[in-house]
């Protein structure tokens, strides 16, 4: 038997060795690490509602975008066509443009694109544009040779060229889009 010795009377007295129940303290909540917890879901939606709202940007080719334009409205949408040659560059809106026109399946379709065009923009090359209609000619349309002039213009603000390993020389005639006709 172990004995335990009780200071205070110096007597010797049994030891108490049964185990007790034993439950894990918990450790108050604190306020801050829910409020911060909070901010992080909160972002981890934002993103994740962002990033699916710029996927769901539908995807329309020159002809299509113009045949939907009052469905469309001021919605913004990506399209895909083919710059024809002239290009006038300007300001809209205090901020430098870049004035072209997009041929598809010989349908015209005026662009002013704020911005510099991407690295490798040039007619004839097809290129994928993010924006929306405005109702309008955009600033330097008469410098066109081919402008739509249809009182629409695409407004965008992104560009991606479409590229290919098909190189054309100086001397290769562009192909004829509406352009003249």
């Amino acid at each position: 038997m172990v004995e335990d010795m009780d200071e205070e009377s110096g007597e010797a007295g049994p030891l108490d060795l049964t185990p007790s129940a034993s439950r894990p303290q918990q450790r108050p909540r604190r306020p801050m690490s829910i409020v911060v917890l909070l901010v992080v879901v909160a972002a981890v939606v934002f993103v994740l509602l962002r990033t699916l709202g710029d996927a769901s940007l539908f995807f329309y080719e020159v002809d299509e975008a113009v045949a939907a334009r009052s469905e469309l409205g001021a919605e913004r949408f990506r399209v895909v066509g083919t710059p024809q040659p002239g290009l006038v560059e300007t300001r809209l809106d205090g901020q430098a443009a870049v004035v072209f026109t997009l041929c598809v399946a010989d349908v015209l379709a005026d662009v002013a694109h704020l911005g510099d065009p991407a690295e490798l923009f040039q007619p004839g090359v097809p290129v994928v544009l993010q924006g929306s209609w405005v109702a309008g000619d955009p600033p330097g349309l008469h410098g066109l040779p081919f402008a739509a002039g249809d009182g629409w213009y695409l407004r965008t603000d992104h560009m991606v060229v479409k590229h290919d390993n098909d190189y054309r020389g100086d001397e290769a005639e562009l192909e004829s889009c509406g352009a003249g006709s």
